[in-house]
């Protein structure tokens, strides 16, 4: 069963988001990206919310661009995620959607 949709917002002038709790662990996540200043998109993980690592697969990186996309990033179980940009958002704070699956 998939999580309920969460929020991951990084800040004005800032590269990443805060944590989100998907709830449980799931094998990935769906992720809508919002129109962003151009950037690539990946995740960091953490196994209890409090260290948090760059998730290290090639299949979780995604050249976003400028956005206004939806994709989904493997997580093989991992529950705390952070979003990621590549790029500060000096345009404004910008919010990312995203849904555990399994």
């Amino acid at each position: 069963m998939d999580s309920v949709w969460k929020t991951a917002t990084i800040a004005q002038d800032g590269t990443v988001s805060g944590a989100v709790d998907l709830g449980d662990h799931y094998d990935s996540m769906k992720i809508i990206i919002p129109t962003i200043d151009s950037a690539n998109i990946s995740l960091q993980v953490s196994r209890d919310n409090s260290t948090f690592q760059q998730l290290g697969d090639s299949n979780n990186y995604f050249a976003a661009g400028t956005g206004a996309i939806s994709t989904v990033f493997n997580l093989y179980g991992w529950r705390y995620v952070k979003v990621v940009a590549s790029a500060a958002q000096t345009t404004g704070a910008v919010t990312f959607y995203v849904q555990g699956r399994n």
